[in-house]
């Protein structure tokens, strides 16, 4: 796992500020590149569970949390990778490949979107508007790979 200056890791959660909110780190990750993690606070009210996506907290504009709903993809955040119980602070996945939680059967190398409760699936078309794309495919609900870039 990467380190930041301060020595916090990448799966470090604890519930003092230990960097900026917003702060990102790059690491590598062997072929696949490099993946982009950026430090985060849960105040949601809700734990934030391994493989769901997270958004910026409703009228928030720093890195306050929650778990993502079915909404723009352009505001997902990352995909909790660690779990970060509320009240508390750590890293999502921005950017590289990532187990990610699907709502139901998803097809190889398609868009993805947000559906609900921090799940994903694939877009029906070419809408512009994913924020990254299936690896696998998988039939029914459950965990998937998937090469993440989120924006929020």
């Amino acid at each position: 796992m990467g380190f930041t200056g301060a020595g916090i890791a990448t799966d470090t959660v604890t519930t003092t500020q230990q960097a900026p909110l917003g702060f990102e780190l790059t690491v590598p990750d062997g072929d696949n590149g490099f993946q982009t993690w950026i430090y985060v606070y849960n105040d949601s009210g809700s734990g934030l569970t391994a493989a769901k996506m997270q958004t910026r907290k409703a009228a928030t504009a720093n890195y306050h949390v929650a778990e993502a709903g079915a909404i723009n993809p352009c505001q997902a955040v990352g995909v909790c990778v660690t779990a970060i119980p509320n009240l508390s602070y750590g890293f999502l996945l921005r950017k590289g490949i990532a187990t990610v939680d699907a709502a139901g059967s998803v097809t190889a190398d398609k868009g993805l979107i947000l559906v609900a409760a921090g799940e994903v699936t694939h877009e029906a078309g070419i809408t512009g508007m994913a924020f990254g794309n299936s690896l696998a495919g998988r039939t029914g609900a459950g965990t998937f790979s998937a090469f993440v870039d989120c924006r929020g």
